[in-house]
């Protein structure tokens, strides 16, 4: 056996632990006070892995916060996804949580895709693990949304009033 087939044998066995979970059921987002919602979850993995999730209520417009912490593994994360917008984790000492915001729209459902690893003591990705996450979602009330029509409509009046000098 030669060298080529070797590597080309070692690369297809090392992909073939690419762990592809199946789509867990969606997470229920439960309302925490007014406009707001808040869901967690636990993942089991093994190896490299991608996982996504949905979420009920589908869609919705506002802020959302998600948390990824390593339970069992140790996981360390990759990249994450959060209804297209991709946020990559550069951890800092003492801070192996991985967190980002995005705002999202109503258009499209809430999806999260989480990348990453379970390594090993050498840092190799292998062996099982997992990780939890939470969500956090605030959803702007419509007193929100008048209050802020009502200081852009302030803002325009005022720029459009002449000003008067006094001589």
């Amino acid at each position: 056996m030669n060298l080529k087939t070797l590597i080309a044998a070692a690369a297809l066995a090392s992909a073939a632990s690419l762990s592809f979970a199946a789509t867990p059921d969606p997470i229920q987002l439960l309302p925490t006070g007014p406009g707001s919602f808040a869901g967690s979850f636990v993942q089991a993995v093994d190896g490299l892995f991608i996982d996504t999730f949905s979420f009920i209520p589908d869609s919705f417009s506002g802020r959302v916060s998600v948390t990824l912490t390593s339970l069992s593994g140790p996981v360390s994360f990759f990249t994450a996804s959060l209804n297209g917008q991709d946020f990559s984790f550069f951890p800092e000492l003492g801070l192996p949580d991985f967190s980002f915001q995005a705002l999202v729209s109503s258009d499209t459902p809430l999806t999260l895709t989480v990348f990453g690893a379970v390594v090993d003591s050498n840092g190799n990705p292998n062996g099982p693990g997992s990780y939890g996450g939470s969500v956090t979602a605030a959803v702007p009330e419509p007193q929100t949304w008048a209050l802020l029509l009502a200081g852009l409509a302030g803002i325009a009046f005022a720029a459009r009033r002449p000003r008067r000098v006094k001589v």
